[in-house]
Formats: C-alpha cells, sequence, structure tokens
C-alpha cells in the first residue's frame, strides 16, 4: 500500500515538473496569443457596429429630410436668393409642411461643417410648418464665417438646420395690451416673427403694436393696413438726404412717445399689460436696456427701458 502511494506521488511530481519547463518554455507565446486574438476580434466587432451605425444615420436623414428637427441637423435645400443689400441676402430654404402652429418666438441653427461652427438665423416669414419654406435674412460679416459660407451657397445646396429651437418665452395670443419691438439690424427678424403672428391671426385682436427699427425698413405697407393697431419709427445715425424720420440713436423721447401710460386699465378692465422686445448689436442693447448674462439669461434690465419706470417682468431680450 504505502508502495503504491509513493509511486503515485513520484507520478505526480514527474507531471508537475514536465508542465513547469512547458509552462516557462511557452509561457511568452501564450500571453502574446491571446491579445492578438481578442483585438483583432475587436476590430471586427466595431467595424460592424460602425457600418450598422452609418447606414441607421443615412437611413434616418433620407427619412428626415426637409423635415425640420430640433435635434438633429437636417439637410434643406435652398431654393431662392434675392440680394436685399450689398451685404445683405434673403435665403428661402424648402422645407415639409406640418399640420401644427410653429412656435414663436424661435430660431434655427445652421452650422458651418468646414469649421464646426453654429449660429442661430430667425425666419422671417410667419409659420415655415404651413408655408413649406423658411425664409432667412444672412448678412455678411467680414469675420462671420457662417454668414459668409450661407450667402455664397449656390441654388440647390443643401443646408443644414437644426430647429425651431424656442425662446423661454412663448408668445400667447390676447395676453398683452401692448407689444413693443426695438430692433436694429438684422434683429428685425424676430420682431417680423411675432407682428406677423398677430397681425394675421384673426382671433387675436387685442394688442396694439408699435416697433422703433434703426434701419431703413419696409413694412409701411403692413402699418397702413393695420394704421390702428401698429405704428412704425424708422431711426438712421447716418440717414440719407433725402430721410424724412428720425435720426441719430434711439432715445427715451422716441421710446416715450409710443409706450403706454402703465397705469391706465387695459381693454379687459385690468391693469395695462405690456412687453417690450428688444433685439439688435450689443451696443444697441447696452443703451436700451443691457445685455443677457452671460449664462444666456435675461440679466439685469438697465438703459433707457429701466430709466423709463419699466420692469424687468415687462422687457425680453433676445439672443
Amino acid at each position: 500500500m504505502n508502495r503504491t502511494w509513493r509511486s503515485g506521488q513520484r507520478w505526480m511530481k514527474f507531471n508537475e515538473g514536465i508542465w513547469k519547463r512547458y509552462y516557462n518554455n511557452n509561457s511568452s507565446n501564450i500571453e502574446c496569443q491571446k491579445p492578438q486574438v481578442t483585438r483583432s476580434r475587436l476590430f471586427g466587432l466595431g467595424g460592424c457596429i460602425g457600418l450598422v451605425g452609418y447606414g441607421g444615420w443615412h437611413w434616418y436623414q433620407q427619412q428626415q429630410k426637409g423635415r425640420l428637427d430640433s435635434d438633429w441637423y437636417i439637410p434643406l435645400e435652398l431654393v431662392n436668393k434675392t440680394m436685399v443689400s450689398h451685404d445683405t441676402v434673403k435665403i428661402r430654404l424648402e422645407t415639409k409642411k406640418k399640420n401644427e402652429p410653429y412656435p414663436v418666438p424661435s430660431c434655427v441653427y445652421i452650422k458651418d461643417d468646414a469649421i464646426q461652427v453654429m449660429r442661430p438665423y430667425t425666419p422671417i416669414n410667419a409659420d415655415p410648418y404651413q408655408d413649406g419654406y423658411i425664409d432667412l435674412i444672412v448678412k455678411r460679416y467680414p469675420n462671420g464665417s457662417v454668414s459668409r459660407t450661407l450667402a455664397g451657397y449656390p441654388l440647390h445646396e443643401p443646408v443644414f438646420v437644426r430647429g425651431p429651437m424656442t425662446e423661454e418665452y412663448q408668445y400667447t395670443q390676447n395676453t398683452l395690451d401692448e407689444v413693443g419691438m426695438i430692433a436694429g439690424g438684422t434683429g428685425i427678424s424676430p420682431m417680423y416673427q411675432v407682428i406677423k403672428r398677430i397681425l394675421e391671426d384673426d382671433h387675436d385682436t387685442q394688442s396694439k403694436l408699435w416697433l422703433i427699427y434703426a434701419n431703413k425698413g419696409n413694412l409701411d405697407a403692413l402699418a397702413e393696413q393695420h394704421k390702428d393697431r401698429f405704428k412704425v419709427m424708422y431711426v438712421l445715425e447716418q440717414p440719407p438726404t433725402d430721410w424724412k424720420e428720425e435720426t441719430g440713436r434711439v432715445t427715451a423721447t422716441m421710446v416715450k412717445s409710443l409706450l403706454h401710460d402703465n397705469n391706465q386699465t387695459g381693454e379687459n378692465g385690468n391693469k395695462h399689460r405690456r412687453l417690450v422686445m428688444v433685439c439688435g448689436p450689443d451696443g444697441m442693447l447696452n443703451s436700451i436696456c443691457g445685455q443677457r448674462a452671460r449664462d444666456y439669461t435675461q440679466g439685469s434690465l438697465t438703459g433707457i427701458l429701466a430709466q423709463l419706470g419699466l420692469t424687468a417682468k415687462e422687457v425680453w431680450k433676445f439672443q
């Protein structure tokens, strides 16, 4: 019995010695082979996932082509371009119609793929969903990569658009007795949205509107058509010789001449409800109401509107 047990022990030690010698001689090969197999499999799996992802994205873009989406950049066809001035162009992008109201005010983002920069633009037509197109005013700035690229696009070129991106403030019909607007340059775009939405809504008859536009304008026909509800004042710092409107910068006197007395009652017998919207260059905002805060909230109310007694709740600054 003891002899058998000892021979068994010797046999186990002999096998253990053979295994150790084999492992020491081949351990480097064993350790290297595992990662190579794993890595090649991972590369293959990654390639398959990439192909599936690309195919899914391509399919999604084909399905969504022409349909506005606030989460993705969608290609919209450039169908028309009109020169408004030497440095400003109006472009029209074709969209698919949607049976729902377009949010006002709101903007869309357009990106320049070459440098991965995006910029907000506000449609000037009141309801792109119903119209089946978006009209944008693009002013070319010397250092504006997106505006220069967009203004130079040829017809039928796809433009990648994301939106609509809504402002925190959304206009609701018949909630205001007075809507005042002060705009400069392309800052007219969100104002035009609001003006068209209010004046073209047969059920929105309560609000009175006024606009101070620090530029030449073409809103006279609309003002004449709705002269009982809509007043326009144009202001130019450097007017032509035949200019008959206001000159210089927007002043407190100009605003006060259009602003209603907030102590009067509105049409519903309650306190007069008003909101003044402002959109334009930084210098203009500094003078009128102060700029937005760095976190893009409304920031403090300063400038002319604060001097005239408006509260922060009665002013909206567009970005």
